[in-house]
């Protein structure tokens, strides 16, 4: 349990440590004085949907978080890059079905993730001349993520590194030129089945109790951050003169 706990700080120290220098390198840059940038921290809830929970339970909802950094490329684009972990548990409602009496599996993780999103904004909320500050807005990207945990029986869960894909809505709401407040929810297609450490695969479970292997396990989170804007310093010329 120790060992798997060191495992999972290291991991998460090693996605902080990297996204710090590239958030540095990035904010630092000549290009990023041309262009507005953010650098903030979001606060979510995760939920998991898949063998072991077939249905959203708000009692087995998680907290976990985000250290990102974005990029505004025009008006309605955006690009960001984050780091976070998160934990997601569930377990098998015996009132369900007789395969989830049967079973009666659960199981606790731990995850590290680092995503790479595109963001869309349907309105202009940044133009303070058209003081429009809020607006609607959707994402979708790619991801990597790596789960560790244990389940019920006795198994430990370790998935490697695996991609995931991340799409969801939000809410961006602009309290001056600095600070932005966003709200948003996701779906996160995990690309395993084995999330929850019960699949056709897993030894201490039996072939007719592991659930359908061909339908993958899914992650699903809603959150809340806050952002800080930087903006490009105009200088008067007669300084370089």
């Amino acid at each position: 349990m120790f060992s798997s706990l060191r495992a999972y700080h290291t991991g998460i120290k090693s996605l902080l440590s990297t996204l710090a220098t590239i958030a540095i390198v990035w904010l630092t840059s000549a290009n990023i004085q041309a262009q507005n940038s953010e650098i903030g921290l979001e606060l979510a809830g995760h939920h998991y949907l898949g063998d072991v929970n077939r249905k959203f339970d708000l009692s087995s909802m998680k907290l976990g978080g985000q250290f990102f950094v974005r990029k505004h490329i025009n008006d309605g684009v955006s690009i960001r890059m984050s780091v976070g972990g998160g934990r997601i548990e569930g377990a098998d409602d015996e009132a369900f079905d007789v395969f989830s009496a049967n079973r009666s599996a659960s199981f606790d993780g731990r995850f590290i993730n680092a995503d790479f999103l595109v963001e869309y904004h349907f309105l202009d909320y940044r133009n303070e001349k058209l003081q429009q500050n809020w607006t609607p807005y959707v994402f979708f990207g790619l991801g990597l993520y790596r789960m560790q945990g244990s389940d019920n029986f006795g198994s430990r869960l370790d998935s490697g590194a695996k991609f995931r894909l991340p799409v969801g809505v939000g809410f961006k709401y602009r309290f001056n030129r600095r600070w932005i407040l966003g709200i948003s929810t996701a779906a996160i297609k995990t690309n395993s089945d084995e999330i929850d450490n019960v699949s056709v695969s897993t030894p201490t479970i039996k072939n007719y109790r592991g659930g359908n292997p061909n339908d993958d396990d899914w992650m699903f989170y809603t959150a809340i951050s806050i952002s800080f804007t930087f903006h490009k310093i105009v200088c008067s010329e007669g300084w370089f003169k």
